[in-house]
Formats: C-alpha cells, sequence, structure tokens
C-alpha cells in the first residue's frame, strides 16, 4: 500500500506527504489523522496551525493529543452520502462493537472539514465549534491504486477502463505474470479472459489482476517515453519498469506494455504483439 500512519503530537512538525484534508473557517489547512478514544479508533482533523486535533463522538468535538497522521500520494477524495462508502475507501478505524469507519470530509460553516464516515448511522459525523455535527452528503477518501486478483468475466466496481476490442467488447487494465516477467494486459470480461504482449505473440491468460481507483487519466507520448505520473504496471525478469499505455489498431483501442528500452508501446492483437510508436500513457493525476 502506498500509505503510511505516523504517530505524532500537536506540538511535532508535520511529516513529508501529509494529506490534506480541507481547511478551517479561517482556512488553516486541515489534515487526515486517527486518534483512540473510548476504545473507537476514529478519523481525527488535525490542524496543525492551531496545534490542535479533535475527534467527533458522542455528540461533542473532543480534542487529542496525540494522534497518527496519514502520509502518501495518489488519494483521491469521491463524492458519497447517506453512509455510502465508493469501492476502495480508506479504512481508518473501528467502532468498539467492530463497525469500520472510514474518512470523510463535508462543507460546515465555512470550513471543509473531514471527520468519520459511520455506516451504519448513514452520515458522516465532523467535529466542529465544541460539538459533533453530521452530514448526510460529503466526499470519502479512496486509496491509491489497487490491483485486485480476478479471472475469467469478474470486473469489481472501479476498475480502470482502457479502450474497445475491433468488436465493440469494453477493454479494462490488468496485468499477469508470464516467463518470469509481470507483464500489463487488456483484460476483456466478455471473452472471459486477459491477453498480453510478449516476444511477438499475444498470449491469453485466464487468472490476472485488475486495476481499480481513481484519479486516472490519458496522457499522450512516443516512442518509450512515459511521462510524470505514469503508473509502472509491471516488470521484466531484469527489472525494468513496464508501463501502462493504449493505441488504436485495426478499429480497437487497446492497451498494452510500454518498454522504454524498446522505444515503443506494445500490444496484444489478433494472435501477435504489435508495435506502436505514438500512444497513450496512463497516469496518475
Amino acid at each position: 500500500m502506498d500509505h503510511t500512519w505516523i504517530a505524532r503530537n500537536v506540538y511535532d512538525a508535520l511529516p513529508p506527504f501529509a494529506i490534506v484534508a480541507g481547511h478551517d473557517s479561517d482556512n488553516d489547512p486541515i489534515y487526515v489523522g486517527r486518534a483512540y478514544h473510548n476504545g473507537d479508533l476514529l478519523p481525527c482533523k488535525i490542524v496543525p496551525g492551531k496545534q490542535q486535533a479533535y475527534v467527533a463522538w458522542g455528540g461533542e468535538e473532543i480534542n487529542k493529543h496525540d494522534f497518527e497522521i496519514l502520509t502518501g500520494h495518489h488519494y483521491s477524495w469521491i463524492p458519497a452520502s447517506g453512509g455510502f462508502v465508493p469501492p476502495h475507501a480508506l479504512r481508518v478505524g473501528q467502532t468498539t462493537e467492530g463497525e469500520a469507519l472510514y474518512i470523510g470530509r463535508g462543507y460546515f460553516s465555512g470550513s471543509l472539514t473531514p471527520g468519520k464516515v459511520h455506516p451504519s448511522h448513514r452520515c458522516l459525523y465532523i467535529p466542529f465549534g465544541g460539538k459533533e455535527h453530521s452530514l448526510e452528503a460529503y466526499e470519502v477518501l479512496v486509496q491509491p491504486e489497487t490491483w485486485i486478483s480476478s479471472s475469467g468475466s469478474n470486473i469489481v466496481p472501479g476498475t480502470v477502463l482502457a479502450g474497445h476490442d475491433a468488436d465493440g467488447d469494453t477493454i479494462y487494465v490488468g496485468r499477469a505474470y508470464h516467463e518470469g516477467d509481470l507483464v500489463p494486459a487488456k483484460v476483456i470480461p466478455n471473452k472471459g479472459c486477459a491477453y498480453l504482449p510478449y516476444g511477438g505473440l499475444e498470449y491469453v491468460k485466464y487468472d490476472f489482476e485488475l486495476l481499480a481507483g481513481y484519479g486516472y487519466g490519458w496522457v499522450p507520448d512516443s516512442l518509450g517515453s512515459v511521462p510524470p505520473g505514469a503508473v509502472v504496471c509491471g516488470r521484466t525478469s531484469d527489472g525494468e519498469a513496464l508501463y501502462i499505455g493504449r493505441g488504436s489498431y485495426n478499429g480497437s483501442f487497446t492497451p498494452g506494455k510500454i518498454q522504454p528500452s524498446h522505444r515503443c508501446l506494445y500490444i496484444p492483437f489478433g494472435g501477435e504483439e504489435v508495435r506502436i510508436d505514438s500512444y497513450e500513457v496512463l497516469v496518475r493525476s
């Protein structure tokens, strides 16, 4: 996982790559944290400018001196409501009864304040102005990129769309092992399998991983180059990084592997490994 919880107290300096959650009503930045209270592990709002941290619990805003702060990269905030959390929401803590709690944020009195999404209560609770306030609509913090083991026609919510086959079938971003390489693959649920390019041929795989998550985009590039933020999807047995690219070919919009040392994108198509010089690269925004 591309995230870390770091123990801190209100007088410590912020660690590198701390995750910004929002801002107080006076525009002080607020960061994502978690802290214990009465046996619950709760999402926490951390306000370094005020040397304060708070949790929402039992109708009150409760001050905490010691907490953990979330650090990492590539998080996204996804709209939700009514206690719902989207796929790959970051589980931050739990109640003493074992119910999972998630980090959410919402607008209140000129602030954008993080708090706890409590699914069984069908809301987000935020700590603000000495009280615990409930919000029906909010955003949920979603984890960095996630690779999910799959097979056949199974697709999970949040799987990254890559393009379409020549017959119009939808293609998703995947990867699979072949000859010691971890290779970007095209996953076509309607065909019940994945395909990858290797050694001049297209290989069929029935067990593979799917890429799921949010905040992805496609950026034009060519000749083995990749832009900043390009997603490392796999590696050769020699350790060279492979990236996800996609290109147009014979009526398809097909993903495959960008191998920088070969100065191209390879896609699997029609039983062959097809070389494409100009393509788009999958990146995290």
